[in-house]
């Protein structure tokens, strides 16, 4: 396999770093935090004050997605000298090894060209949570392939982040990458004084870094945050090292000298490319140019470099919408480097209409659950979001738009829902400049028909059950029994119900005609939404449940009519 190429190659060079003990007698630990876009705008001044030493930070996940808060973060933290890294969630994938390994390469490459780990930097984290489907041999290899790669880009090795339950089942509590000296971030929820370890307590290095709750409270933030501790007293050994030293200086070799300063041009408008000249120099040749692009205030002045702004040219984002911009140049040669700062553009205006948003939640078509969770990806930093939902009445149709949320920063809200009802949301961003995208795409759920919400015949009986939807459950044995919902409509009907490895059968009718028979023998006892049928069309009339078995339990617990 290629892999093992690549390590042979990165081990040559990477210096072995010291793992934490993280054994149980450790009791006092250096605490930090990570956090993501979730945690909406942080104080890092407070963070700092607050006695958390490091932060680490979601920079980016799978093979696309880039966290928007990441950058204005990461230059905030550094402003509050909280040691700061990057971290990337896995989104592992491919068929055969060769196709995961190939994914690896692409999500690492996605990972540095965003993160970009500068020395001084807390080492990157590769987080394992999901699997994709890989089997473990699989999942391995992926695995080598990323951290490989950014090895071989930082000359140090990367974390590694997972719980020990999660690396027992999903990569076979391998001891590979700890053998090969890869410091563990550990996910464990306990109030134990240590986690526990997996891998042979990580090949016996123990672990560097303990996520030890996922609800701290940090001044400066607001809501739950992740809290963590550092099994050591310096963070300097899970650092990203410093550059190489410099070849030694003839000594006949001039440094640079800047004639006449660097330049910008272009339309300043969000969108548009500005381009920047390296200004005459001075100096022994030969000249490389390095380029340093910040956003300033509208006359010019607090100036706070642009992550990743480091090309001739810059091409202006949201977030600098009534910024004016300057860049500083830096000629370096063999005797010396020096830099040289442009005047300041014009200020940036901003007519470009933001992405909508992409909703991500409710993300089931069904739910068991009347309080809806919505959640939406943000279209760009500092957007202000708004929030309307379509619904039905209870087995009804679609009535009009309401609006749930109207002027937010957030990307998250809430909604009690009625039982027997479908909901459609959507929203739509404006930016700072007051421009708006399109309403997104809507994000359907139904919430289904208690039981109890149905007309039933005599035999039927509730009873109270801790895991059934909304916690009861009417039953019968009775050969004909039927529960009905009266005039609804309805486009594809689920039945939600107890299945057991004794229970019967029902017949879903609709206006007197069979559309379904549900056998709900199984060797599990659990409660399942079983699909029955999905028309073409809408369809109104009386949708019944009808019992078509002799002496045996039929459990019901809801019924769910979706119309879109």
């Amino acid at each position: 396999m290629k892999t093992a190429v690549v390590m042979t190659a990165v081990l040559a060079v990477i210096p072995t770093f010291v793992v934490g003990p993280g054994t149980a007698h450790a009791q006092e630990y250096m605490r930090g935090i990570d956090v993501s876009h979730h945690q909406g705008e942080i104080d890092w001044n407070e963070v700092a004050n607050s006695g958390h030493v490091f932060a680490f930070h979601k920079a980016t996940e799978g093979a696309t997605f880039i966290d928007d808060q990441y950058a204005g973060n990461r230059a905030e933290a550094s402003a509050a000298s909280v040691p700061f890294g990057a971290y990337h969630f896995a989104r592992p994938n491919g068929e055969t090894i060769e196709a995961a390994e190939a994914d690896a390469e692409g999500e690492a490459e996605h990972f540095l060209e965003v993160a970009e780990p500068a020395s001084g930097d807390l080492l990157p984290v590769l987080d394992l949570e999901a699997t994709g489907g890989l089997p473990s041999d699989r999942l391995i290899a992926w695995t080598q392939v990323w951290v490989d790669a950014v090895a071989e880009a930082i000359d140090a090795r990367p974390l590694i982040y997972t719980s020990p339950n999660f690396w027992k089942t999903s990569l076979a509590d391998t001891t590979t990458f700890a053998d090969q000296g890869f410091p563990l971030w550990l996910a464990h929820y306990t109030s134990a004084s240590s986690p526990s370890t997996p891998a042979s307590n990580w090949g016996g290095h123990g672990w560097a870094f303990w996520q030890w709750t996922n609800c701290a409270t940090i001044p400066g933030i607001s809501g739950c945050v992740d809290g963590d501790k550092f099994a050591g007293s310096d963070l300097t050994p899970y650092t990203v090292p410093g550059a190489p030293e410099p070849e030694p200086t003839p000594d006949d070799a001039t440094p640079p000298a800047n004639e006449s300063p660097p330049e910008i041009s272009g339309e300043t408008e969000v969108g548009r490319t500005l381009s920047a000249t390296s200004g005459s120099w001075s100096g022994s040749e030969p000249l490389a140019y390095s380029y340093a692009w910040h956003r300033c205030d509208a006359d010019g002045s607090s100036c706070s470099p642009v992550l990743n702004g480091t090309e001739p040219t810059y091409r202006l984002v949201p977030a600098d919408y009534q910024h004016t911009m300057k860049v500083t140049v830096t000629a370096t040669n063999s005797a010396g480097s020096s830099p040289s700062e442009s005047s300041p553009s014009g200020v940036v205006t901003d007519s470009t209409d933001p992405e909508e948003p992409r909703m991500i939640k409710p993300r089931r078509e069904q739910t068991l659950d009347t309080r809806l969770t919505i959640e939406w990806e943000p279209s760009e930093s500092q957007a202000h979001y708004e929030v309307r939902y379509l619904p039905t009445g209870r087995g009804g149709r679609f009535r009009d738009y309401k609006r749930l949320v109207d002027d937010t920063t957030r990307t998250r809200t809430t909604l009690r829902a009625e039982t027997g009802a479908t909901y459609c949301f959507s929203a739509r961003a404006t930016d700072q400049a007051g421009n708006r995208s399109p309403w997104s795409d809507p994000r359907c759920t139904t919430v289904p028909f208690d039981d109890r919400d149905l007309r039933r015949s005599s035999s039927w009986r509730t009873t109270s059950n801790r895991s059934a939807f909304l916690r009861t459950l009417t039953t019968t044995t009775e050969r004909g029994a039927s529960l009905d919902a009266r005039n609804v409509s309805v486009r594809e009907a689920h039945v939600v119900a107890q299945t057991c490895r004794r229970c019967g059968r029902i017949a879903v009718m609709l206006r007197g005609r069979r559309i379904g028979t549900v056998d709900l023998r199984s060797r599990r006892t659990r409660t399942a939404v079983i699909r029955i049928k999905r028309f073409t069309s809408i369809r109104e009339g009386d949708v019944s449940l009808v019992v078509v078995s002799d002496d045996a339990p039929v459990r019901i617990d809801g019924l769910a009519l979706t119309v879109e």
